[in-house]
């Protein structure tokens, strides 16, 4: 029987993150004086890696002030202090999980969140185990859209066939570019819509997950 290894992405897929990095977020505007941002403006910034996230966050309250990077170290020091208060596994994700690994498929993590946090999430959230396999943003001199993230996660797990698994336009951008079958997670960040992102299969439970990648194993997903 045909195995898959199959890369997840993190925030937006099989975590809701948002509520914990804006209280991050603010707590940094917050320090220079700056107003805070709620919870959708903040949707926008997420997925593309913390650099642009502060970037983003900096711009839309007044610009950047001085060098990015002091502003990129703090925080990192405010989220890598707390990554877990306000972040939610999305319902169903606990199962799916267990039933996939259970079929002998192979399961990792490939996402823009530095490394530190991601692992703490996973470890406390009880997603790693099952999970084995993890690439984040500090792994590599690269992020998302560049394949060689997928690879390299993919490159830690047993199994014939890799399938992704995400919610944004950087997650379908990352798959097309590796050749890899996407499936769509519908309840995640992403701002075009469905029909513009590149998928074999979308799906807003995690129920039906189990069987989209048996349809992709097939060859009978259809979009």
């Amino acid at each position: 029987m045909t195995k898959a290894r199959l890369v997840f992405d993190l925030d937006g897929t099989l975590l809701d993150s948002i509520p914990s990095l804006v209280a991050a977020g603010n707590a940094l505007l917050a320090e220079l004086g700056r107003p805070s941002i709620d919870l959708d403006t903040g949707r926008g910034f997420v997925g593309h890696g913390v650099v642009r996230l502060v970037e983003s966050l900096l711009n839309h309250t007044g610009g950047i002030p001085g060098d990015l990077d002091p502003h990129v170290e703090r925080f990192r020091e405010i989220y890598g202090a707390d990554p877990v208060t306000g972040t939610v596994v999305y319902p169903g994700v606990h199962e799916a999980l267990s039933a996939l690994a259970a079929a002998g498929h192979g399961l990792g993590v490939c996402t823009q969140k530095p490394n530190g946090p991601a692992i703490d999430l996973l470890q406390q959230l009880a997603l790693m185990p099952p999970i084995t396999g993890f690439t984040g943003g500090d792994s590599l001199a690269v992020m998302k859209p560049d394949p060689a993230m997928l690879r390299h996660t993919a490159d830690q797990l047993s199994g014939d066939v890799t399938i992704m698994i995400g919610d944004s336009e950087t997650d379908a951008e990352t798959a097309r570019r590796g050749g890899v079958p996407f499936l769509l997670h519908t309840e995640g960040y992403r701002l075009a819509e469905i029909t513009d992102l590149p998928h074999v299969a979308a799906f807003s439970d995690f129920a039906e997950l189990p069987g989209l990648v048996a349809a992709v194993l097939d060859g009978d997903a259809a979009a």
